[in-house]
């Protein structure tokens, strides 16, 4: 009875009365019990009680321990949600910051484009000539981001498929206004590069910053300030990741280079494959609409044109066959060589790009 008392006036049977206190009552009525069979001359049945009553101080402290310790885990709980809701709102202010980052950044590549430049003087026969190919080259680029543009911004004349992120509806009139000026400016630098004449090299430059500026307005009304982008970088490392393709990327979005792709006008097996594959990247990230894009190493005639036209749109079947989601198709011709058009490797100029058109500013 003696070690009963100790028990009671411990500190251990305090934390036990406050986190435990029915065992703890259960332990002090066992005592009271055996005091009383003690007084009653009940010496064996008082030592029974009493060993009882330590039994129950032993398991109130037990009881106690493990209230204590749950009490610690909720307080750990707490901070660790406390915790992570400021990693939250770090990662998201981090997110913002870095989107404001990256859209100030592509305002300033945007602008730099679009600054006047002095008209152009007259120059010398191979210098002309020169600037011939450049402003063609620029109008193929003026094209296809315009297109990119076009493919992004839903509600499109020609019937463009809505995309995934629609853009506001506030800022879908004004983007397909600029939208239609940026194509009148290709339409129209088109239309001076067939006339002949003085290179539209000045015209081809406004062309190109137009249709970039409508592109990069398009990107930005469908990306949200408080999100990072990186949609594109993502996709990049998935593609690379593979080891399938060599992707780069540019102002369009992510780009892959393939060639040798046909056996005459039909694709070979190998090309298929490559493009089952891409067919279901692109399934697999339905907000990128597909270009495909074929380069010549030789400007083609009317008939090799419309050779070339079917080839692409064998290329467009295969990634549609693979449920690519939004594909569209623009035969190049020799616009944008890669290597010297007259050298020994002007083969390599013949190729076609795949381009994941990036919907979110870069």
């Amino acid at each position: 009875m003696s070690e009963v008392d100790a028990a009671e006036r411990g500190a251990a049977a305090r934390e036990a009365k406050t986190l435990a206190p029915t065992a703890y009552t259960n332990a002090l009525k066992l005592h009271r019990e055996a005091e009383a069979a003690f007084q009653a001359g009940d010496i064996a049945g008082a030592q029974l009680l009493s060993e009882h009553a330590l039994a129950a101080h032993a398991h109130a402290l037990a009881l106690a321990r493990i209230a204590r310790a749950e009490e610690n885990a909720k307080d750990a709980e707490a901070a660790l949600r406390s915790a992570q809701a400021e990693v939250a709102a770090l990662d998201g202010e981090q997110a913002r910051v870095a989107a404001e980052a990256d859209a100030i950044e592509m305002r300033v590549k945007v602008a730099r484009d679009a600054e006047g430049v002095s008209p152009s003087g007259s120059a010398d026969p191979a210098r002309e000539k020169a600037r011939v190919a450049a402003a063609r080259s620029l109008s193929l680029e003026a094209k296809m981001l315009c297109t990119a543009a076009r493919m992004l911004l839903p509600g499109a004349p020609d019937g463009t498929p809505a995309a995934p992120t629609p853009v506001g509806a506030k800022a879908r009139p004004a983007l397909t206004t600029q939208l239609d000026e940026a194509q009148g400016s290709v339409t129209k630098l088109e239309a001076a590069l067939a006339a002949g004449g003085a290179a539209p090299i000045d015209l081809a430059m406004r062309a190109r910053a137009g249709c970039l500026d409508v592109l990069t307005g398009v990107r930005r009304a469908m990306t949200p300030v408080a999100k990072a982008p990186g949609a594109g970088d993502e996709l990049l490392a998935e593609i690379s990741a593979a080891r399938s393709f060599s992707p780069s990327r540019d102002d369009r979005g992510v780009v892959i280079t393939l060639r040798e792709l046909w056996n005459g006008d039909k694709l070979t097996p190998a090309a298929e494959g490559k493009l089952a594959e891409i067919g279901r990247i692109a399934a697999a990230h339905p907000r990128f609409p597909v270009a495909v894009v074929v380069h010549q190493d030789k400007e083609p005639t009317g008939k090799e044109g419309a050779s070339w036209r079917a080839r692409a749109d064998a290329v467009a079947s295969a990634l549609k066959a693979a449920k690519a989601p939004a594909v569209e198709v623009l035969v190049a011709g020799a616009a944008a060589p890669v290597v010297d058009p007259s050298g020994a490797d002007r083969a390599r100029n013949a190729r076609v790009e795949i381009v994941f058109i990036t919907p979110d500013t870069f």
